[in-house]
């Protein structure tokens, strides 16, 4: 049986079954599931104090997940996997909506925050948090998640092959290290893992802080967080059945909810920062295909199991594998009608390599007609230019060992080809970003930390300025993108910043 089957009686509060209005007291309240929030209630929890965790989306139980990506999506992503960043291009944007948060249908990948990006955040921010604050809570983390390099039995020939041909070429690559427990090499990370190893928020410390005490409402949005005489008091919402809920904070209100949504709950609760919704950052990623000579089997192994940093201080960008399920995979296949068909033959022999670039670019959060979040980001020309040499890498990977034939996706180049040129194609690539395929998952930034109130929202406390009792645990609260996975660091400040408030909780408002 897994964790998220098996909880203490009366400890989930389902939205969606709500027959009345919902009105509760807890110490703290936290808005959010995903890796912040799901830390920060456990660390709460676990010293004493009662917690409500507030949840927009359902409970989906590993029973539940499906290995078709439509269903996974449209159960447990934001507007069904339809979001979208827009600007010079209009750039998808993934955000699960459920228990776990994207925890669930992320690749569970595990990176500490590199030194040279602490240094930047105390340098240019004025930031001053030392990998002494989080290497305590990095170790706690991966000693309870079973952190741990890609194990040889479940490498799988996709990411095998991304570390062979990195080292012809030149540079290191090497097994991502990630959150699981006996992996078995499904290749389903992204519609959920159906064997409960992958280590997301829903098996680990969601229930953990159940066990603990702490209860969760799920299916109920929060609409604001009630701020009187310059401290928050309690958090509103509606439950997914139509009723209201109000959950009384004692002491304290973590708010978690993303880098996307935590703005637009802040500004709806009054919290009036010019710097709120600014300074919106994101790793746009881009993949290319390739068909070997030889099976690859994308659905054998690890979803993302290699990676290589290389080249993430000298170019801003980092490279690694992304296995792709057939009906996801077959928008990156070439071609129509018969030629489709034909190339639809050769998945087994198909490899999906990928970058993620630590991008300049900077956009804005706001709110659109009828409440929803509107994001407007454009890559700039640098952002362009760091893509072209990426993929000119990756193209030289493949190109130079054994690709057959090499899938750009990029407008104006061969849809397809075996031609060795299209390596100089790529590097000198439209500078146009509507010609590449970008995707966006790591998002920071819009409710950014620093010490002076006139240009951060949040203090180097977690609070958010001019409002006592009221903390920001998620990456918006990041000065700035990190070149790195980010689930790791956003658990670890989380867990700093609970434990920090933990130890010397405010005074009980009457």
């Amino acid at each position: 049986m897994h964790p998220d089957e098996n909880l203490p009686s009366g400890s989930v509060i389902d939205g969606r079954a709500a027959k009345e209005p919902i009105r509760e007291a807890f110490d703290y309240v936290v808005i959010g599931s995903g890796a912040a929030g799901a830390v920060a209630a456990h660390t709460l929890a676990s010293a004493g104090h009662s917690v409500a965790l507030v949840e927009e989306g359902p409970w989906v139980k590993t029973k539940e997940f499906s290995p078709d990506v439509h269903t996974g999506f449209a159960r447990m992503m934001r507007e069904g996997a339809t979001q979208a960043m827009e600007g010079r291009s209009f750039i998808p944007l993934l955000q699960a909506r459920c228990v776990g948060g994207t925890t669930v249908v992320n690749s569970a990948i595990a990176w500490r925050l590199p030194e040279d990006v602490l240094d930047d955040w105390k340098k240019d921010f004025g930031v001053p948090m030392a990998m002494d604050d989080l290497a305590p809570h990095y170790a706690e983390l991966e000693e309870k998640l079973g952190v741990r390099p890609t194990q040889d039995d479940v490498l799988g020939e996709n990411n095998r092959q991304f570390i062979e041909r990195a080292g012809k070429n030149g540079f290191p690559a090497h097994p991502m290290k990630r959150y699981e427990r006996g992996c078995k090499g499904s290749s389903r990370c992204l519609q959920g893992c159906p064997n409960g190893a992958k280590q997301s928020m829903s098996l680990s410390y969601v229930p953990w802080a159940l066990e603990l005490g702490a209860r969760i409402f799920t299916s109920c949005k929060v609409e604001k967080v009630i701020v009187q005489n310059g401290r928050a008091k309690s958090v509103r919402g509606k439950t997914e059945s139509g009723h209201a809920f109000e959950i009384v904070a004692g002491r304290g209100i973590f708010v978690a909810a993303s880098t996307i949504q935590t703005p637009n709950i802040l500004r709806r609760s009054g919290v009036r920062s010019s710097e709120l919704g600014e300074h919106f950052m994101a790793h746009p990623g881009v993949a290319l295909a390739g068909v070997f000579d030889s099976p690859i089997k994308m659905d054998v192994g690890a979803t993302q199991g290699a990676e290589s940093i290389h080249f993430r201080k000298s170019h801003r960008f980092k490279l690694e594998t992304l296995a792709m399920p057939p009906d996801l995979a077959v928008a990156r296949f070439p071609g129509a009608g018969r030629a489709l068909m034909k190339r639809l033959a050769t998945y087994p022999n198909v490899g999906v390599w990928a970058v993620q670039i630590r991008a300049r670019a900077q956009g804005r959060i706001t709110t659109a007609w009828g409440g929803r979040d509107k994001v407007k980001y454009s890559v700039t020309e640098e952002d362009v230019r760091t893509t072209r040499v990426a993929l000119g890498v990756l193209s030289k990977m493949m190109v130079e060992h054994g690709a057959k034939e090499v899938w750009p996706g990029v407008y104006g180049l061969p849809t397809a080809t075996s031609d060795p040129g299209i390596i100089q194609k790529l590097e000198d690539g439209p500078l146009d970003p509507r010609a590449y395929n970008y995707v966006a998952t790591h998002l920071f930034g819009a409710a950014r930390m620093g010490p002076d109130p006139r240009s951060s929202v949040v203090g180097l406390d977690f609070q958010v300025h001019g409002a006592e009792g009221l903390y920001v645990v998620d990456s918006s609260v990041f000065p700035s993108n990190i070149g790195v996975n980010p689930q790791h660091t956003i658990m670890a400040m989380a867990r700093l910043a609970a434990t920090r408030v933990a130890a010397k909780p405010l005074a009980k408002v009457a």
